[in-house]
């Protein structure tokens, strides 16, 4: 890390509070048209069996978001911010909120984004919002 480089917290999000963890990420969704994001987070069964689909997390006003996999992961994330129960956490402060402000010279600085993360032994997604997510239980 860089002497001067903004020193990240990462603060499990209350809103996950009570999901279970040691998921995978199953599914990483898109939709263009509307602006929404959604991750499915699942619970492996066996190596041979895609994981169960155990909650979905959708965000709706969304701004950015970015994926990193395998030994990256490890890589990206600060040795403090290892938190195995939390696998939602709100970043403060963040660098990656201020690239996005950089990169869009400012333009959403009157806007309340929040920096999330979503961290599975795998996957590491990194989502600029403005709204907390919607969290989806699946029906057993």
């Amino acid at each position: 890390m860089e002497v001067n480089a903004i020193r990240q917290v990462a603060t499990p999000w209350a809103g996950a509070r009570g999901l279970a963890t040691g998921l995978m990420l199953t599914e990483l969704h898109q939709d263009v048209w509307n602006g929404s994001l959604m991750l499915s987070m699942g619970m492996p069964t066996d190596i041979d069996t895609p994981p169960r689909v155990v909650y979905r997390l959708v965000f709706e006003h969304l701004f950015g978001y970015r994926v990193l996999e395998g030994s990256d992961v490890l890589d990206f994330i600060d040795d403090d911010e290892q938190d195995i129960d939390a696998q939602v956490q709100l970043i403060t402060p963040s660098r990656f909120l201020t690239w996005f402000h950089q990169q869009t010279h400012g333009t959403h600085l009157d806007e309340d984004i929040q920096h999330y993360r979503i961290s599975s032994w795998d996957f590491c997604v990194d989502v600029l919002a403005a709204q907390a997510p919607l969290v989806q239980r699946k029906q057993e």
